[in-house]
C-alpha cells in the first residue's frame, strides 16, 4: 500500500515537471525484529539496522556503519526497514536527512544530504556481487578451528582463507568452519565459510573476541546473539539463540 501523502507528493511532482524524484541515500537495510532487540538489551525498540553502505554514496560520506540501527529520521520514529524507505523516498535530493541511529550502546546523530535514487538498472549494474544472504553459496575451509560457540566452529581469518573467499582486506571477524546439525546458527543459514563480523553491535575480529561477546550476553541473561554474517560481499544480520 502507498501511504496518501507519498501519492500525493508524486502526484505533484508529476503534474509539475512529468519526473518523479525519489530521496536515496546508499544504503541497504534491514527490519530490526524483537527478538534483535532483545540480543543488543534494547527492549522493545523498533528501527531499520545498516546491512551495506554503497562505497561513495550519501551515507558513505556521512559517516553511517554497517550495524548501525536507525531509530527516526528528522524527528520521527522508524518502525521498521519499509518505514525507513518510505521516509527517505519523500524527500528530494539535496536534503539533509537526520537520522538517529544506536551504535553499539551508544545513541547519535548522522546528518546524510539525500542523492537522487538511480535507476533500477543502474541499481542492479552496480550490484556486482553473485548474491549472498545466508544459505546461498558453498562454504570454504580454512584456518584450525576453536571450541565450538552457538552450535558453530569458528576459525581465524587468515590470508589463505581471504584469498579463497575473495574477501576485501577490510574484512575482520571469524571464519566459521562447520555448523552443528540441529544447531539455530543451522536453521537460520549459517554454513562454513561465513565471516562472523559484528555481534551485538561490536566488531569481531577473532573467534575469542565473538566468543566474549556471547559470554556476556549470557551473563546479561538475554536469549539471542545479533550476529553480522558476511558472505558475498554482504552482510546479513541473523539473531542466533544462546543455549545452555
Amino acid at each position: 500500500a502507498i501511504p496518501s501523502e507519498v501519492a500525493e507528493s508524486v502526484t505533484k511532482q508529476l503534474m509539475s515537471g512529468g519526473k518523479i524524484e525519489r530521496g536515496y541515500i546508499g544504503a541497504t537495510i534491514q527490519n530490526f525484529s524483537g527478538e534483535s532487540a532483545e540480543a543488543m538489551g534494547l527492549g522493545d525498540q523498533k528501527g531499520a539496522i545498516v546491512a551495506d553502505i554503497s562505497p561513495g554514496g550519501p551515507s558513505s560520506r556521512a559517516g553511517l556503519q554497517v550495524g548501525d540501527v536507525v531509530i527516526a529520521v528528522n524527528g520521527t520514529a522508524v518502525k521498521s526497514s519499509s518505514d525507513l524507505t518510505r521516509q527517505v523516498a519523500r524527500v528530494r535530493a539535496g536534503d539533509v536527512l537526520r537520522l538517529d541511529v544506536i551504535r553499539g550502546n551508544a545513541k547519535r546523530v548522522v546528518e546524510v544530504r539525500s542523492g537522487t535514487r538511480p535507476s533500477e538498472r543502474e541499481l542492479a549494474s552496480n550490484d556486482n556481487s553473485p548474491g549472498g544472504r545466508p544459505g546461498a553459496a558453498p562454504g570454504t575451509p580454512g584456518a584450525a578451528a576453536s571450541a565450538p560457540v552457538l552450535g558453530m566452529s569458528l576459525g581465524a581469518l587468515d590470508e589463505g582463507a581471504r584469498n579463497r573467499l575473495n574477501l576485501p582486506a577490510e574484512v575482520r571477524g571469524a571464519l566459521v568452519q562447520s555448523v552443528e546439525q540441529g544447531s539455530d546458527a543451522g536453521a537460520k543459514g549459517l554454513r562454513r565459510g561465513d565471516v562472523l563480523t559484528l555481534a551485538n553491535g561490536r566488531a569481531v575480529g577473532t573467534p575469542q573476541e565473538f566468543a566474549a561477546v556471547v559470554a556476556d550476553a549470557k551473563k546479561a541473561g538475554r536469549t539471542s546473539v545479533l550476529v553480522g554474517v558476511f558472505r558475498n560481499g554482504r552482510t546479513a544480520f541473523l539473531p542466533i539463540k544462546v543455549s545452555g
